[in-house]
């Protein structure tokens, strides 16, 4: 007698479905906890407004009992991915031990730090519980150009120090560039420097105003055209683009303002406890300190699901709009609306669709 045969899927596949299954139920697999907005440097592109050790009473963080709690909260709601930002989260006296609960809680965890804190007792910590990704920002190639952008004198030494401490430790960990006026002339090498360190590489060159409405960052992002250039010398990132832009051209632009993971599959924690549906997103939002995730995600966050796109929304009928990085937030954040685009995302849109298209 023939047995009955289960058709097995591709992993593709299989993600693909569980994805829709996730999207469908609305729920919280991927998020970003900013554990604190302290930073030991104070580089000239932070979006944050408070960048450095000394904060206001009414920015007061969460303590260690309460990220706790909401670790288990997010942890029992589904989330399987996490992101530990800052700030610089290696600040937090407590990061050992809310680090190793979210290992403990099942997570999937990845940390992105500036490098100039690996203590010997982080390096234990990796070791033994090793990040899905050490995400580490390089912002120049010599202390010169590092040091004008973070703007503290011996940044880049202790920067290259906990780098060599990773490497012998064996510690996987990736680095990534803010192109930026500032270091575009050492592009290269910021590469070469990964390349040398066997780390994973990116660049982002999409600098965006401040949180607190301050546009100083903007003025030091670099030439579209040039930054896009940049970024599709590298064949695997174009080919990346070339694929996701076969894959997702002639998509039917939505009526609904977000059609991201925002709000739907993903969510932002602040330092203060606040549950927002991304880090750029400032409503709508709901106070952790005052009640339970669950309650704040079905609630409240639901609401950025409700947003409309207006009528005379230039994006709507855009062919590039897979290529540009469209982003109501982002957009809101320059130019005070989530219906008005960004000019630089879209020249940058553009030139990536002139050179998928192979035009000149």
């Amino acid at each position: 007698m023939n047995c009955n045969k289960v058709k097995s899927l591709t992993d593709e596949k299989f993600f693909q479905m569980i994805n829709h299954k996730m999207e469908q139920d609305r729920v919280p697999l991927s998020g970003t906890i900013d554990l604190t907005r302290k930073c030991n440097l104070k580089c000239l592109h932070c979006y944050h407004e408070h960048n450095n050790s000394e904060l206001k009473k009414e920015d007061s963080e969460l303590d260690t009992d309460k990220w706790i709690s909401i670790i288990d909260e997010i942890a029992e709601a589904g989330c399987l991915y996490l992101l530990i930002t800052g700030g610089e989260p290696l600040l937090r006296k407590d990061f050992i031990e809310i680090y190793t609960h979210i290992k403990i809680r099942g997570m999937i965890v990845t940390v992105f730090t500036n490098g100039t804190l690996i203590t010997d007792e982080i390096l234990n910590l990796f070791t033994d519980l090793p990040p899905y990704d050490l995400e580490i920002s390089i912002y120049g190639a010599t202390p010169e150009i590092y040091e004008k952008i973070t703007g503290v004198p011996g940044s880049f030494g202790k920067f290259t120090e906990g780098i060599k401490k990773l490497i012998n430790n064996k510690i996987k960990f990736s680095l990534k560039t803010v192109l930026m006026t500032h270091n575009l002339h050492e592009h290269s090498a910021i590469k070469e420097i990964a390349t040398m360190c066997g780390a994973d590489f990116r660049t982002d060159a999409a600098i965006f105003p401040r949180l607190n409405g301050d546009m100083t960052p903007v003025n030091l992002r670099v030439n579209p055209k040039e930054a896009v250039e940049i970024e599709l010398s590298d064949d695997i990132i174009l080919n990346l683009w070339k694929e996701y832009y076969k894959e997702m051209q002639g998509s039917i632009f939505s009526e609904t303002l977000y059609n991201c993971g925002a709000g739907l599959t993903d969510f932002y924690i602040d330092s203060r406890g606040t549950l927002l549906p991304c880090v750029m997103n400032v409503e709508p939002e709901y106070d952790l300190t005052r009640g339970d995730f669950l309650t704040g995600w079905h609630k409240v966050i639901s609401g950025i699901m409700n947003k409309k796109v207006d009528n005379d929304f230039v994006c709507k009928n855009c062919e590039k709009l897979v290529l540009c990085g469209f982003c109501p937030a982002f957009f809101k954040l320059e130019t005070g609306s989530e219906n008005i685009h960004s000019e630089y995302l879209c020249e940058m849109g553009q030139h990536r669709y002139n050179i998928i298209m192979n035009q000149k």
